[in-house]
C-alpha cells in the first residue's frame, strides 16, 4: 500500500515566528515525517541545534537519516510530555508543537485511525502502549464512553452512540473501523457537511493516546526549559487543544507555575487559502505564538 506523503502545515509561519536566533537551540516536539524539522534545519545557523521528538516508532528511520546527514540534529523516540527529562532548565530558544495527526498515520489501515480505511481498531501512536481503541471501546463503561464522546468529541449524539456500542459489544466485540462506523452511521444524520464519524474517531484517538494530558505536561515542561525570551509555537487542529494552549499562554491554568508567557502577534494565524487548497487537511489548523517573559 502506498501511503500519502505528509505535508507540514504553515511552514513559513513557523520559521518566521520560531527562529528568533538562528544560532540558538530548538526542539520540534512532534517530528512526524520531519517536514518542520527539515525546514528548521534549512534556516538554522551552523552553531544552532535542533532536537526532534516523536513517540511513533515509524518516525525513527526518517529521523535517523536526517540526523546522520546533519550533525546539528538529534532525535529522541519519546512522548513530548517527557520533555523535561531531556533538557536543562532555560536551555532552549524555541519549541514547536504540531498537534495534528500525520497523513501516514491516517492513511495506513493497520493503524485504525480513519473511518475511511477498513482496519483494526487500534489508534495507538505509541505501538508499545497497552491501551488500544479496541480495548477501550470493548471494556469501558457506558458512562466513560459517553463522557469522552461528549467532551473530547463535542458530539451531540454521545449518549445514543455510547448506548448502542454497549449493546452491540455484548453480542460481538467491536474490532474494526467498519464495526464502529456502522454504529455511528445508524445513530447520526448522514447529510451533515462533516462526515458523521469524524468527532467520534477523533475523540477515541485523543483518549487512547492521552492527548490532552500530554499537552498539559508538555506546555508546563516547555515553560521550564525555554530561556527568557524563548518562543513557543503551537499548531492545533481541535478547539479543545487551542483553548488549552490559549489558557496556558494567558496564565489561567497557572497553579504551581513560576514562569509567564505573553501572546505574540495578537490573533492566531490560520493557513493561507492557497495552502488549504493544496493541503485540505490544513483547513482546521490554528497557530499561536508566545514568548516567555519571566
Amino acid at each position: 500500500m502506498e501511503l500519502r506523503s505528509h505535508e507540514a502545515v504553515m511552514v513559513q509561519e513557523v520559521i518566521k515566528n520560531l527562529l528568533i536566533n538562528n544560532q540558538g537551540n530548538y526542539v520540534d516536539c512532534t517530528f512526524g515525517q520531519g517536514g518542520h524539522t527539515a525546514a528548521i534545519l534549512k534556516n538554522l545557523g551552523e552553531k544552532g541545534s535542533l532536537t526532534s521528538l516523536d513517540k511513533d516508532p515509524f518516525s525513527d528511520e526518517i529521523a535517523l537519516k536526517i540526523s546522520l546527514e546533519d550533525k546539528r540534529m538529534r532525535f529522541i523516540n519519546d512522548s513530548f510530555g517527557n520533555i523535561e527529562k531531556h533538557f536543562e532548565k532555560e536551555s532552549l530558544d524555541g519549541a514547536l508543537l504540531d498537534l495534528g495527526i500525520s497523513s501516514y498515520q491516517l492513511d495506513d489501515p493497520k493503524r485504525g485511525f480513519s473511518f475511511k480505511k477498513l482496519g483494526p481498531l487500534d489508534m495507538r501512536i505509541d505501538q508499545t502502549s497497552s491501551l488500544s481503541a479496541d480495548f477501550w471501546i470493548n471494556n469501558s463503561s457506558k458512562e466513560e464512553i459517553e463522557k469522552v464522546f461528549k467532551e473530547m468529541g463535542e458530539e451531540k449524539q454521545s449518549r445514543k452512540i455510547a448506548s448502542l456500542i454497549c449493546e452491540k459489544r455484548q453480542k460481538k466485540p467491536i474490532k474494526t473501523t467498519k464495526d464502529l462506523l456502522e454504529i455511528i452511521l445508524f445513530c447520526k444524520n448522514k447529510s451533515t457537511k462533516r462526515h458523521p464519524a469524524t468527532n467520534i474517531f477523533r475523540a477515541i484517538r485523543m483518549r487512547v493516546n492521552s492527548e490532552l494530558e500530554e499537552l498539559q505536561c508538555v506546555l508546563k515542561g516547555v515553560g521550564k526549559v525555554l530561556k527568557i525570551g524563548g518562543r513557543l509555537v503551537v499548531i492545533s487542529f481541535h478547539s479543545i487543544e487551542d483553548r488549552m494552549t490559549k489558557r496556558f499562554i494567558q496564565g489561567r491554568d497557572a497553579e504551581g507555575i513560576k514562569f509567564n508567557f505573553k501572546l505574540v502577534g495578537g490573533k492566531p494565524i490560520k493557513p493561507h487559502p492557497t495552502e488549504i487548497i493544496n493541503n485540505p487537511r490544513s483547513r482546521s489548523a490554528v497557530l499561536r505564538i508566545a514568548e516567555k517573559v519571566s
